[in-house]
C-alpha cells in the first residue's frame, strides 16, 4: 500500500476502514480488496467534518489505525482525500485537522511505531 488517505462521513465510497462517533475502529472491507483509489487504503470519520471537527475519540482511534497500519506499512503515507490529484473536493472536511495528522504522522507516529516493534522484541526475550 502507498497511501492512507483520510475521508469524512460526508464523502460516499467504499472504505476500508470506518471509525465511529464513539471511536470504535471497524473494518468494512478487506485490504486486499480495491477501495476508492488505487494502492491506498481508505479510512472514514463517521459525521460531516465540513461542519463539525472530529472527536477526541475518533482521532484517538485514528492515530491507533495508523500506528497499526505503518507497521505493516512502513512506506505508507497519510493524506486528505482533496489531496489526491484532480479531486475537487474538501474531503476530509473543512474542520478536520488533517495538517495536524499529517505532522504527526511525519515525527511521532514513526516514534512510537519504533518503541512498540522494541516492546515487542523485548517482550519475546524477558525471562
Amino acid at each position: 500500500m502507498k497511501f492512507a488517505i483520510l475521508h469524512h462521513g460526508g464523502c460516499q465510497g467504499r472504505f476500508h476502514y470506518r471509525i465511529d462517533a464513539s471511536g470504535k475502529s471497524h473494518l468494512d472491507m478487506s485490504e486486499s480488496e480495491p477501495g476508492e483509489h488505487a494502492a491506498c487504503l481508505g479510512i472514514q470519520l463517521e459525521g460531516n467534518a465540513d461542519v463539525t471537527a472530529p472527536n477526541a475519540a475518533q482521532l484517538t482511534a485514528l492515530r491507533k489505525l495508523l500506528l497499526a497500519l505503518k507497521s505493516r506499512y512502513p512506506h505508507i503515507q497519510i493524506g486528505g482525500h482533496r489531496q489526491i490529484r484532480g479531486a475537487a473536493t474538501t474531503c476530509p472536511g473543512k474542520t478536520f485537522p488533517l495538517t495536524s495528522i499529517r505532522d504527526w504522522a511525519g515525527s511521532e507516529l514513526i516514534i512510537e511505531r519504533d518503541a512498540a516493534l522494541q516492546d515487542l522484541v523485548d517482550r519475546q526475550y524477558r525471562p
